[in-house]
């Protein structure tokens, strides 16, 4: 688990983004983010919406560390 940190630019099963969440039990994958629409933004704790991945402990091996992000 310690070679995870958040913001590390990773790629699992051909999607790529950023390690979002860790914990002993799953990370997650930052995929995809955009901008919620002004109406739902104002009431929300984030204007942000993601689009992520989650990771059990069984799968970590398949996470490859990359070190930038590339579209």
């Amino acid at each position: 688990m310690s070679r995870f940190y958040k913001g590390q630019f990773v790629i699992f099963n051909n999607n790529q983004g950023y390690i979002n969440f860790i914990s002993e039990s799953y990370i997650t994958i930052c995929i995809k983010e955009y901008a919620k629409p002004p109406e739902e933004a104002e009431h929300s704790r984030s204007a942000i919406r993601q689009v992520c991945i989650c990771v059990p402990p069984h799968e970590w091996d398949n996470v490859l560390e990359t070190s930038q992000q590339t579209k």
